[in-house]
């Protein structure tokens, strides 16, 4: 066994060996001396002063977690077999800032792997010094530092170094035991602090040390040490066949040696090394972010980070590396508003900053950033066209894009001469490029040019045919435009009417004109509508035809459809049989954990909106090019049941509510075009919750800071636990005007119950709770047994003024409370914790109950008009937590549809959903998760299974556009 050398630079003498030294010629013989013994075991390592031998150790593994240690996703050790890093560069960072150097784990997808069969590698027989410097940041019931082992029942093999919740143990299991015996240190560790663990056995007795000291001792086991036949040897893992738990901490160094080393050298490898690791931070508040932060592509090497703070100061950031190498990057101007560029990044890496502050000197969170998340095509380098038509097209290209709904999709050119029009297209948009011809030799001729332009394959590309051919898809371009007739004079063989087919509804652009005589081109539009452009001698130049949204297709803007939380589009086309019309990206990594009932997408205006884990997508939704894409580290939602989601959309833009802000987003572009404040944004202690648009109003509600579930750490929010149904509550509802952005009205009363507020015919209704203590801490999550005294409450959209209220004993609906309106009608349904359906039916206006006699009878606002009370149908998999849907006069809830007027029971057969996640439906379907994406024909009652694939837990698969949508 040799003693490696580190890759890249040596590390220094008292991180490699816990002692420092000067190697002296004699210590040089005896070194090459013992690696000369091929009988040893491992490595003897005999440290030589003026006294002479002081240490003899029989390393077997020996590995420094530092940055200078990594190479190509493997820990070179310094004695002993290389490790392979599980998640480098994402869930595994090496870093030296602080020092030492040391590598954090995640706990997700986190582990660093010796071996997968410990058989390959040399093992500790008779005696063993297990050892590691070690943090741990969150307690696991079973917590891994070093192992190899097997605990399956009765079966118990091999050996830990590791913690069980917050205490440290060693587990054995030698040839005098069928057991592992478990030493556990009576102190729990702190979390957060470094602590130096070490487990000994000498074959008849085994020890444990933490920071140098025995903390527990058995003499159960004897004898020699005993394998299971197979399993891995795992540094930062609990890994048998059964179990993966992964530890979430920091390592700095780890040893395994086949002897059990004495007391007094467990004392002196402590003393070593204490004074190098700080003490735990003192918790403070983190640096406060008003805005931001977001990272923002320049290229594929080439971000900048956005933020802004309260008060002016100089921007600073530490960015830190997949390698673990770190870097201050800071602006040279004091002020709120920052933003820093950051260069060379990798093709695949995680990265972290923190935004820094030095008086006071605070620093943010700590946030993340995936360099493998680019969607953009790819750059090319083109020098400009060298034919005398190129002046021509690039100021043709310019104003064919100024008339297209936007620069990024797929393009078409119709008909081709040399690609000159490709090329420009290319040099000035991020579309990709294809240009369709039926002759031959010109399809050769323009696959020659782009080829030697570099951009063939890449960014165009050129095809022999005619769209009657049927060649691509309906409804797939951004832009059609033709080279055959700008520059050759020649209209395209193909009709307008097979163009106008293939164009993307929502505002695909056909643009044909500048050459020659227009009335041919006017005439080849022949019953396509178009309007002419016309230059400033209102001479005709350009004739467009733009395709409108496809007629009976319908929208998803809200969590749950729309504002009043039907969970159906409304869309008339998505029936019948369906096909795949793409199938693309960002797919399912920046994905987040499907479990914690996260924001559902979206689609308006003929683009798909997706959240991702702290990433946001705007996605073209007939052709799935990702039009853009940012990170957002301060922005997320979960557990919707007990919430609202924090993005909505219209026609034009998207709406994201993040921290003290509504953020207005560009549809096409991701441009963050503007922001809307929560009331009283400036102190930083309100965040902005709930949001609507409808029309020309942005709802919102605040909450305080920090108001809100994660889901971070794998949690799914089934349970009739307070931790999973308590609500989130808002202290205050307004309305903004989305035009001039003002206030335009704020209602206070009780505690607003988030996931209740629903919009229907210019009115805003709600629950609130009234009672005291419910009031005195609106705007924070409460649980159900505080939430008393509950009213239904109605105000006017454009004034925020009360219209009426109505007490209501909403108090069953304890899993969830949801409220829906259709049809001048709301329902307010949920489950007890027996998991009993109730829903209440109630008027959202007066209503004429009696028209004889001299004085008709009216029904006042909020008033029962039938309720039904259930046993959930489902049995499983989020059965209880149904949201309902209603397409027109039916309401559907759990295994049951009813009508929508009387309450009466019109079936009880609706399709099995194995799935947790919720249904959704267009005028003629309904959609869910069973084992795979499942679809409900409501007009022939015929079933069907899109096979491989499945949502996530909450509602993932959306009708919208003529369009069946499932992003996820």
């Amino acid at each position: 066994m040799r003693e490696n050398t580190p890759c890249g630079k040596s590390p220094k003498n008292e991180l490699a060996g816990g002692c420092g030294f000067s190697e002296s010629p004699f210590v040089t013989v005896i070194r090459e001396l013992i690696l000369s013994c091929r009988g040893l075991t491992g490595a003897l390592l005999l440290l030589v002063g003026g006294s002479g031998v002081v240490a003899e150790e029989a390393v077997l593994g020996h590995w420094l977690l530092a940055p200078e240690r990594v190479q190509a996703k493997r820990v070179h050790a310094v004695t002993g077999p290389d490790a392979v890093i599980e998640g480098l560069g994402r869930s595994v960072i090496f870093t030296d800032d602080p020092a030492p150097g040391h590598v954090q784990l995640s706990g997700k997808n986190s582990r660093i792997e010796v071996t997968s069969d410990i058989s390959t590698v040399e093992m500790p027989q008779r005696a063993l010094t297990l050892e590691a410097w070690v943090r741990i940041d969150k307690a696991l019931e079973w917590g891994g530092i070093i192992g190899a082992l097997q605990d399956n029942g009765a079966y118990e093999k091999g050996w830990l170094l590791g913690f069980r919740g917050s205490n440290f143990c060693f587990a054995l299991n030698t040839e005098r035991s069928n057991k592992l015996t478990y030493l556990t240190a009576p102190a729990a560790f702190e979390s957060g602090r470094w602590y130096h663990v070490a487990g000994t056995y000498d074959g008849t007795t085994q020890r444990l040390f933490v920071d140098g000291k025995q903390v527990a001792q058995a003499t159960e086991q004897g004898g020699a040490i005993v394998y299971p036949p197979k399993t891995w040897l795992e540094i930062g893992a609990y890994h048998d066949d059964n179990e993966l738990y992964m530890m979430a901490g920091r390592l700095h160094e780890v040893r395994m040696l086949g002897q059990a080393l004495a007391a007094e050298a467990i004392i002196k490898r402590h003393g070593a090394k204490r004074s190098l690791f700080p003490e735990p931070e003192k918790p403070v508040e983190p640096l406060a972010i008003a805005y931001g932060p977001f990272v923002d592509w320049v290229d594929r090497s080439t971000a900048t980070i956005t933020w802004e703070v309260d008060q002016p100061m100089q921007g600073k950031l530490r960015w830190s590396m997949p390698s673990g190498e770190s870097a201050v990057l800071k602006t040279d101007r004091l002020a709120k508003r920052h933003t820093v560029t950051v260069t060379k990044l990798l093709r695949e890496g995680e990265y972290t900053y923190q935004i820094l502050s030095e008086d006071p000197k605070l620093k943010s969170k700590t946030y993340k950033f995936d360099s493998s998340f680019y969607y953009r095509l790819p750059r090319v380098t083109l020098g400009q066209a060298e034919n005398s038509d190129a002046g021509r097209v690039r100021n043709a290209v310019k104003q064919m894009l100024d008339l297209a709904n936007g620069r990024a999709g797929y393009c078409l050119v119709l008909g081709g001469v040399d690609g000159s029009l490709a090329l420009e297209l290319v040099r000035q948009s991020d579309f990709q490029v294809l240009v369709l011809d039926d002759r031959p030799e010109v399809i050769r001729n323009v696959r020659s040019n782009l080829d030697a332009a570099g951009v063939y394959g890449v960014r165009a590309t050129a095809k022999l045919g005619k769209l009657d051919e049927r060649v691509f898809g309906p409804m797939l371009f951004n832009l059609i435009v033709s080279e055959r007739h700008l520059l050759g004079g020649e209209l395209p063989v193909d009709s307008a009417a097979d163009a106008f087919r293939s164009l993307a509804p929502a505002g695909g652009t056909l643009v044909l004109g500048q050459s020659g005589n227009f009335a041919p081109v006017q005439e080849w539009f022949g019953k396509v509508d178009a309007r002419t452009i016309r230059d400033g001698n209102n001479k005709p130049v350009w004739q467009v035809s733009q395709r409108p949204a496809l007629a009976g297709a319908g929208d998803w803007t809200h969590q749950y459809g729309n504002a009043q939380n039907t969970s159906c589009s409304d869309d008339e086309l998505v029936k019948g049989e369906m096909g795949v019309k793409w199938w693309g990206e960002p797919g399912p990594r920046p994905m987040p954990d499907r479990g914690p009932r996260n924001p559902a997408p979206l689609s308006a205006g003929g683009r798909l909106y997706i959240q991702g884990d702290r990433m946001l997508f705007g996605l073209d939704a007939y052709n799935g090019s990702v039009l853009w894409s940012q990170s957002s580290p301060e922005m997320r939602r979960a557990n919707i049941p007990r919430d609202s989601s924090n993005m909505v959309a219209d026609e034009r833009a998207l709406y994201v509510a993040q921290g003290r802000y509504c953020i207005h987003y560009d549809g096409q572009t991701g441009q963050r075009a503007r922001r809307f404040a929560v009331p009283e944004a400036d102190t930083g202690e309100h965040h902005w919750s709930f949001l609507a648009v409808e029309g020309s109003t942005l709802v919102g509600s605040r909450v305080n800071k920090g108001t809100l579930y994660l889901g971070d750490d794998g949690e799914w929010f089934e349970d009739f636990k307070p931790s999973d149904i308590s609500r989130v509550t808002s202290d205050r509802l307004f309305g903004v005007d989305t035009a001039g952005g003002d206030i335009r009205w704020e209602y206070s009363g009780g505690a607003i119950i988030n996931s209740t507020i629903t919009i229907g015919e210019d009115v805003i209704y709600f629950i609130e709770s009234t009672a005291e203590a419910a009031r005195a801490k609106a705007g924070t999550i409460q649980t159900i047994d505080q939430l008393t005294h509950q009213k239904l409450v109605a105000l006017d959209l454009k004034s925020g003024q009360r219209q009426w209220e109505r007490d209501h004993d909403f108090s069953k609906l304890q899993f969830m409370t949801y409220l829906v309106y259709a049809d001048d009608m709301l329902i307010a349904t949920g489950t007890d914790k027996d998991k009993n359906y109730h829903t209440y039916a109630l008027s959202a206006s007066r209503r004429v109950t009696d028209e004889g006699g001299d004085a008709p009878t009216f029904l006042p606002p909020g008033s029962l008009l039938w309720e039904d009370h259930h046993k959930e149908g489902k049995g499983h998999h989020s059965g209880h937590l149904q949201h309902p849907v209603i397409v027109g006069d039916t309401f559907y809830s759990d295994q049951w549809a009813f009508d929508l007027n009387t309450g009466k029971q019109i079936r009880d057969d609706l399709p099995e959903r194995r799935g947790c996640g919720t249904m959704s439906a267009s005028r003629h379907s309904m959609f869910f998760r069973h084992y795979f994406h499942g679809m409900w024909n409501l007009d022939t009652n015929k079933r069907t299974q899109f096979e491989g694939i499945r949502s996530g837990c909450w509602l993932g698969l959306i009708p919208a556009g003529g369009m069946l949508l499932a992003p996820e």
